[in-house]
C-alpha cells in the first residue's frame, strides 16, 4: 500500500523543513486531531530530529499509537516510523520530502506499509486511498498557510 499527496508551497525549504523535522510543529498541520479532538499527545525524545516521538491516546478514531522520527536529511525529507498499537497492530513507513521548484517547494507526503488482513478488509468496504489521501491534502493545505505567512 502506498498513499501519496504533493503540493507546492511557495517558500524554501528551510522555512518548511522545521515543521517536517520537530513532532510539536509536525503537530500544528497534521490533520489527525481535528478528526478525534479527544486525544492525548504526549512529545518525547529530541526536540526535532532523529528520536524526535510523538504518541497518542484516544478512545475515538485515532487509538493507540506513535510516530518515531527515524531518518532526517535538512531541508530534504524526513522519515517517520509509524506504530499503532490499538485498535489494531500496524506500522508503516512514513515520508515528507522537499524538492526545490522555481516558484516554491514541492512537498510530497506519502506513507507505505504492508496491509494485515483487518485493513485489507476495510478496503473492501471503504476506500482507504482517498480517505487517507484527502487528510493528507487537508494537512499539506494547514502546512501551507502556516509557512507561506
Amino acid at each position: 500500500m502506498l498513499i501519496s499527496r504533493e503540493l507546492i508551497i511557495k517558500a524554501p525549504a528551510d522555512k518548511i523543513f522545521p515543521y517536517i523535522n520537530n513532532s510539536m510543529k509536525a503537530n500544528q498541520w497534521m490533520p489527525w486531531q481535528e478528526t478525534d479532538p479527544d486525544v492525548k499527545m504526549v512529545f518525547s525524545g529530541p526536540e526535532e530530529g532523529v528520536g524526535s516521538k510523538s504518541s497518542w491516546n484516544s478512545e475515538g478514531q485515532m487509538g493507540t499509537g506513535e510516530a518515531l522520527v527515524v531518518d532526517s536529511i535538512p531541508n530534504q525529507s524526513v522519515k517517520t516510523q509509524l506504530t499503532y498499537t490499538r485498535p489494531m497492530n500496524m506500522s508503516q513507513m512514513a515520508e515528507v520530502a522537499l524538492i526545490p521548484q522555481p516558484d516554491g517547494t514541492l512537498v510530497r507526503w506519502s506513507v507505505s506499509g504492508k496491509s494485515n488482513f483487518v485493513c485489507r478488509l476495510f478496503g473492501v468496504f471503504m476506500n482507504m486511498e482517498k480517505m487517507v489521501g484527502d487528510q493528507f491534502d487537508k494537512g499539506l493545505q494547514k502546512l501551507k498557510t502556516l509557512t507561506e505567512q
